[in-house]
């Protein structure tokens, strides 16, 4: 499958084309689409995205983070495992440094992150 690539939410245009992303890459960038969307948030499917309520706090576990991530990685249908997810929380400013990595149904590694 190809997507247009995103830098930071927008197209990436170069020679005045689209330019495509695929594979892994693709994939990747399809999850952190889904992590960094509010659900609710998309009018046109809406149980799309994380409870980014779940994620900023004062009290907020890292456990309960995680927990927020694997649900929103499972939305892919295309992710087999999940294999690991780093937080790194900052209760001070409220803001998260989220990575992942998993495995695709064809057995690639995904790797990416928000923050």
């Amino acid at each position: 499958m190809q997507s247009p690539q995103l830098i930071n939410g927008d197209l990436l245009i170069e020679h005045n084309d689209l330019v495509l992303v695929d594979g892994t890459d693709e994939l990747a960038q399809c999850c952190e689409i889904i992590l960094g969307t509010n659900q609710g948030e998309w009018f046109l499917n809406p149980s799309l995205g994380i409870d980014f309520s779940k994620l900023n706090g004062k009290q907020i576990s890292e456990e309960a983070v995680k927990e927020e991530i694997r649900k929103g990685l499972r939305q892919e249908n295309r992710i087999q495992t999940i294999d690991s997810i780093t937080v790194n929380l900052n209760t001070k400013s409220r803001e998260s440094q989220i990575s992942f990595r998993a495995t695709s149904e064809e057995g690639e590694v995904v790797q990416g992150g928000t923050g």
